[in-house]
């Protein structure tokens, strides 16, 4: 007899325009977990029934502990009551999968899965069952086009510890080439195979329970609770994929240079958020690398900017006339025969006259951004710490933002990639060769938005701190 959808505050005031408020509520994800909720709201005793392949192991393990007191269970079920109601409900993906270069990688697929081998001994396992599909994709060096804006084929993958390493996907996908450059160490097995092989493993298998279904560990019910093998080592990037990065944030460069002339050429126009999205897209499909954008454009005019995650839509597309602040956060997808990579930038933009308060928190948010490029640390420094230094400016202001400060960014693959979280919650500590985004901002709702955004990679200098910490 109730609905919530709970979620952070990206996306609270999205929320509350999308939802019907006559059968549901919305509740702060931060301040309140949904099992939490279930304990306050649904009756001793009752069975909860979810859908394992929609919720971590980890997180239904934590659910369990704390409803155990209302004596509430929770109950995976065969089949999504949803997918009953679902009618048009798209095939599963077919698209070939596709090789990224060695060059680029710097790295062939032999050579990192004897990398993440030696993590297999360190973690005292036989195999590690893989389920994030883009640590397949830079472990194998593959790419696809399962997922839109992101390329990777979905699919899962154990890694054995002597090399071999079985791939979960219908080899129908695979073009002969793949399967004779990868047939040295990869078998193919179609994915209806997958629970019968692993339910006849009995030796200790690996698996990221922060990151896996629920499914699983009822595949897996032994299985030893392993950090994903291939996060730590995809998010340093290696020289090659540094330079192929870089090369890949010129090209974008010089279509956002493009789009800057032309909006100020045209900013008293007939111009809307649906059109400026449409023509930055146009300038970078000039360029013959660009594969998609890497998420959908985020353009947001006036009160739309204060919307963190904003998608403007014919019924919400807004004119942009008068003054105001436009936000635009976008990025693309590029693999060239010289450089790929993926991109994420957030600009805004000042239309007509700019009043003093717009100007002082335009300049606030620009000093927190400069605060981290400029930003010098010692070794072991954690993403909490990095956050803060651009937070507190704000709060000395009275201000702040309902965001981390930054994430990990693929290289040609996932915009919001595995590394040290630049945000409150960032407990991981900040590694050479990680790429991080930096975007501290400030909403102000039904007003504008700000948000500037560039990618950073951490770096060692050379040199030592007075206690003779690397900086």
């Amino acid at each position: 007899d109730k609905a919530v959808i709970l979620t952070d505050g990206r996306y609270a005031l999205q929320v509350k325009a999308q939802i019907d408020g006559a059968y549901w509520d919305s509740t702060d994800s931060t301040k309140i977990s949904f099992y939490e909720w279930l304990s306050d709201n649904a009756e001793e005793g009752a069975t909860i029934g979810f859908d394992p392949f929609l919720h971590s192991l980890e997180e239904i393990e934590k659910a369990k502990g704390s409803l155990k007191d209302k004596n509430i269970s929770l109950k995976a079920l065969a089949e999504n009551p949803i997918d009953s109601l679902w009618q048009d409900q798209p095939s599963a993906p077919s698209d070939s999968v596709s090789l990224f270069p060695d060059e680029l990688a710097g790295q062939t697929f032999d050579e990192k899965i004897k990398q993440v081998i030696g993590n297999l001994e360190q973690e005292d396992i036989e195999q590690f069952f893989f389920t994030m599909p883009d640590s397949i994709s830079w472990l194998l060096n593959i790419r696809g086009n399962d997922v839109k804006h992101t390329p990777v084929p979905l699919s899962y993958g154990l890694l054995k510890r002597n090399g071999r390493f079985l791939w979960f996907i219908d080899p129908s996908r695979i073009p002969d080439n793949i399967k004779n450059s990868l047939a040295k160490a990869v078998s193919f097995h179609h994915p209806d195979e997958m629970d019968e092989v692993l339910k006849g493993l009995n030796s200790a298998t690996g698996l990221d329970k922060k990151n896996s279904a629920y499914y699983f560990s009822q595949v897996l019910p032994n299985a030893k609770n392993v950090k994903d093998l291939c996060i730590d080592l995809k998010a340093c990037k290696n020289k090659a994929e540094q330079d192929a990065i870089r090369q890949t944030h010129i090209h974008d460069g010089q279509a956002l240079i493009e789009f800057h002339r032309w909006l100020k050429d045209n900013q008293y126009g007939s111009l809307d958020e649906l059109s400026v999205e449409k023509k930055l897209e146009e300038f970078r499909q000039q360029n013959g690398a660009f594969q998609s954008p890497s998420f959908d454009t985020i353009a947001g005019y006036q009160g739309n900017g204060a919307i963190i995650h904003y998608r403007s839509s014919p019924e919400t597309n807004k004119k942009i006339t008068g003054n105001g602040f436009l936000l635009i956060d976008s990025g693309a997808q590029y693999l060239g025969d010289d450089y790929a990579g993926t991109t994420d930038v957030t600009r805004t933009y000042s239309i007509g006259e700019v009043d003093n308060d717009e100007k002082f928190h335009y300049t606030t948010v620009l000093r927190a951004h400069i605060a981290i490029a400029k930003a010098r640390f010692p070794y072991g420094t954690k993403g909490v710490q990095i956050d803060a230094i651009a937070r507190s400016i704000l709060w000395q202001e009275g201000l702040d933002f309902a965001h981390g400060l930054g994430h990990g960014v693929g290289c040609f693959l996932n915009v919001h990639e595995d590394a040290a979280n630049l945000s409150p919650r960032g407990k991981d500590k900040l590694e050479p060769g990680m790429l991080l985004s930096n975007e501290p901002g400030l909403y102000l709702e039904g007003k504008y938005g700000i948000r500037i955004e560039n990618l950073m990679f951490v770096q060692k200098t050379g040199e030592q701190d007075i206690l003779g910490r690397d900086i």
